[in-house]
């Protein structure tokens, strides 16, 4: 069985469709047995339709950005009754053989993204292999036996909560450390110099100056290295932005094989991980 996970494509908002070549690759008739959304995937109509031309057996969860129910066209008429079945569930199950596979988007996980907090949804759904979104980041890893899988972003939609880091904290802490210590040293030295008469002050004097031009060399130092790095910072840390993934899940009894595709530069690169159930 081939089981492909989607998920955060947040089309129209911010991305406007998957890239060229992926389509490519996943529009391959009876190839793929079921397609699994994991949330942010449901507000294009055109996205689902090419999803169900994959497989029609979807399996979908809500992410943080979508509607409590799927959309639906002008000429559909829809009853209160089949309407409370296309209500987006917050978590799924896939039984496929000895494996369970959970699905959920991640953005009721507290915190965000923690592998103990996943580890406990996954046993309170009592799965073998956990599928979440929300990150856009790709993840692939096991904890106590169990497998946990983040396709990312199937179109490279950029994140609201992308993490940038300074290391300018460190610079401006130290500036600030040797500013508060040279004041404290100088007004030791001149109660010392008091009783030595005019030329010790005279001489302290000359020594404070040359500490606080020293200082402020120092200072226009950390800030010249703090507009190098500002330069040097990437679009991706900027905008939040990250390269397109999908991943592919090849299910054969006890034994799950993980295919990773990744768009990068224009191309798709494939990496591949092995989970045994225990």
């Amino acid at each position: 069985m081939l089981l492909l996970a989607l998920s955060d494509a947040h089309i129209p908002d911010r991305a406007t469709d998957l890239p060229l070549k992926f389509k490519k690759l996943l529009s391959v008739p009876d190839k793929i047995s079921q397609v699994a959304l994991l949330g942010n995937s449901t507000k294009s109509h055109n996205f689902l339709k090419f999803v169900n031309q994959i497989s029609s057996n979807i399996t979908i969860v809500r992410g943080e950005f979508d509607n409590g129910h799927l959309p639906s066209t002008k000429k559909d008429k829809v009853s209160e009754n089949s309407r409370n079945l296309e209500e987006i569930p917050m978590n799924s199950i896939i039984r496929q053989g000895a494996l369970k596979i959970g699905c959920c988007s991640g953005y009721t996980v507290v915190p965000k993204n923690d592998p103990l907090s996943l580890l406990a949804l996954a046993r309170q759904l009592d799965v073998d292999i956990l599928l979440w979104g929300g990150t856009h980041n790709v993840e692939a890893y096991t904890l106590e036996g169990k497998f946990f899988v983040n396709p990312g972003s199937c179109t490279g939609a950029f994140n609201t909560d992308w993490p940038i880091v300074f290391d300018v904290e460190d610079s401006d802490e130290a500036v600030t450390s040797e500013v508060e210590k040279t004041p404290k040293e100088s007004g030791a030295g001149q109660e010392d110099d008091a009783a030595k008469g005019e030329p010790a002050e005279k001489e302290q004097s000359e020594t404070d100056v040359a500490d606080v031009s020293a200082v402020d060399e120092n200072k226009l130092k950390a800030e010249s290295q703090f507009k190098e790095d500002e330069v040097n910072i990437s679009d991706l840390d900027i905008n939040g932005s990250n390269s397109p993934s999908f991943c592919l899940l090849d299910i054969q009894g006890t034994t799950c094989t993980l295919y990773i595709y990744l768009y990068v530069d224009g191309e798709v690169k494939v990496d591949k991980v092995v989970y045994e159930k225990e």
